[in-house]
């Protein structure tokens, strides 16, 4: 059920890349999808309250998510194909196995190094396989 996602990013409020996952070939710069990704959010959030919530390309989707109050941005990369109700439970999952491993704390103290959330990418990876 999880192989719906192409690929997976976590990212933190400014966009600071945490953690990803790709389920194919093709690979995108982390740090410039983070950098896209805040400027998404902070402009979507002056058009409407509730922000972004999915963003379509011409085969695939862009759906976002949050953690932590906002702390933690997730994006799923998906065939434009897929409903997004199948996302957002995958999505809740995620938010659920991230949210048990850390508190909002772990972000807003967190120095940047990736390596702090290895055991997140251990578990993120056994669900998406």
């Amino acid at each position: 059920m999880p192989s719906i996602i192409k690929q997976f990013w976590l990212f933190s409020k400014d966009g600071l890349p945490i953690a990803e996952f790709s389920g194919d070939e093709q690979t995108l710069d982390k740090t410039l999808m983070g950098g896209i990704v805040s400027a998404i959010k902070t402009f979507s959030q002056q058009l409407t309250s509730k922000g972004l919530q999915s963003l379509m390309l011409e085969n695939d989707k862009l759906s976002f998510g949050k953690s932590h109050d906002g702390n933690a941005i997730l994006v799923f990369r998906t065939s434009s194909k897929i409903k997004d109700k199948k996302i957002q439970k995958v999505s809740k999952n995620i938010v659920e196995i991230f949210e048990e491993l850390y508190d909002v704390n772990d972000i807003l103290s967190w120095d940047g190094d990736v390596r702090y959330f290895n055991g997140f990418k251990e578990k993120l990876q056994k669900f998406l396989k």
